[in-house]
């Protein structure tokens, strides 16, 4: 299982990609901005130029498809009100695996899936009606996927000191994060190839769950960056994803699993 296919080298799947190739691994990335495609070459990655409008464009598109694993890596356009849009490009990228030569496929959603239940939540709490549940509907359609659902990504050029800083009146004060740094994201990722683990659905977000109070003033700081300012009452709806499932599955430690240690 050494040719791996990841389709949408941006800022969670080209770093990952690069992490594969240095594993020795053949890997085949996908862009949808032509100037990318040297970048790509830098890092070893075989590039190729792929868009979806819905139905899959670009040259070569065959042989992006004849890997052993499809790591789909396009984030859900959650504000373009067009969920529609996007549940039509990733049916038409399963069928271009199903086609193709695919045998896993790795698909990156999000805990936005769930709703705020104010409490603890797992792998079984997802909102079935929610258009994430049907974006990942449509990847388990594939004999061999697995789901992986990250929380807020956190990293290099995302720091989140620049997320709220200097803003007011906020509400969430106590509201818990569910934060992840790209290290963890590339490793888990890595760990589920490498393991050969198909068919299941993980949680993955830091073990610690400091409040958007806490989180985001240190953040800010961290960067010498205005503080955000919360309002003094707060009753937000909130969830803490838990990843118990994946550390146990994948016998993983998180690198980052304090969100304030990650800061600087």
């Amino acid at each position: 299982m050494r040719t791996v296919s990841v389709l949408g080298c941006g800022w969670l799947g080209k770093p990952f990609a690069a992490t594969l190739v240095n594993e020795g691994y053949i890997v085949y990335g996908s862009t949808t901005q032509e100037a990318k495609l040297p970048e790509l070459t830098a890092l070893g990655i075989k590039p190729f130029l792929i868009t979806f409008n819905p139905h899959a464009c670009g040259n070569d598109i065959d042989t992006f498809f004849k890997a052993d694993v499809l790591v789909i890596s396009i984030p859900p356009r959650t504000r373009s009100g067009q969920p529609e849009v996007y549940l039509a490009q990733l049916e038409n990228a399963v069928q271009k695996a199903k086609a193709g030569s695919i045998r896993h496929i790795l698909y990156i959603s999000s805990t936005a899936v769930y709703p705020d239940l104010n409490r603890i939540v797992t792998e079984d709490d997802v909102d079935n009606e929610s258009y994430l549940a049907k974006a990942e509907t449509i990847v388990r359609s594939f004999a061999s996927a697995t789901v992986i659902r990250f929380g807020g990504l956190v990293g290099p050029d995302r720091h989140p000191g620049r997320f709220l800083a200097g803003k007011k009146d906020l509400s969430g004060k106590n509201t818990p994060v569910n934060i992840i740094h790209q290290r963890d994201c590339i490793v888990i990722m890595k760990n589920i190839i490498e393991q050969q683990v198909w068919g299941e659905v993980f949680n993955a977000c830091a073990d610690e769950h400091p409040t958007r109070e806490v989180f985001y003033t240190q953040a800010s700081v961290a960067l010498n960056l205005e503080p955000p300012q919360f309002t003094g009452s707060d009753s937000n709806p909130y969830k803490i994803v838990s990843s118990e499932k994946v550390k146990l599955r994948l016998g993983y430690t998180f690198v980052y699993a304090d969100p304030i240690a990650m800061l600087n």
